[in-house]
């Protein structure tokens, strides 16, 4: 898999929702394409330093949104059909992997949530 997965342990998000959100932005960037062979299970909770079973609930999660096949003895590849909800789903994980990154970002600096909000709505107002 040429994009690398790669945990943020301070964000407060889920490993396994980091995960998806990574494959399907790999997905949507071209970095995974159609037909792609994702890491094995247990490969890919070793190279994360994760609980395989973290990483089984990521790969089932894909697969229930068609985003991923599983094929018992060959492994987990990216669907090949074009799927709408897929589509939906790639852009809502870039979104969420965004605000993930400010929130964590804001934590860093100190600023509480609140006043992350407050100003993101001022900003949001000022462009109306």
């Amino acid at each position: 898999m040429p994009h690398v997965i790669a945990l943020e342990t301070r964000s407060g998000v889920p490993f396994y929702r980091q995960i998806i959100d990574q494959v399907l932005i790999a997905i949507s960037t071209g970095d995974l394409r159609a037909g792609a062979r994702l890491p094995t299970v247990r490969r890919l909770a070793i190279d994360l330093q994760v609980n395989p079973n973290t990483v089984a609930r990521a790969y089932r999660e894909l697969e229930i949104r068609g985003v991923v096949q599983t094929q018992r003895g060959n492994g987990t590849f990216v669907a090949d059909k074009p799927n709408v909800a897929r589509d939906q789903a790639l852009h809502e994980a870039r979104l969420l992997t965004y605000c993930d990154a400010i929130v964590a970002e804001a934590g860093r600096m100190g600023i509480p949530l609140r006043e992350l909000a407050a100003a993101l709505q001022d900003r949001l107002n000022d462009r109306r």
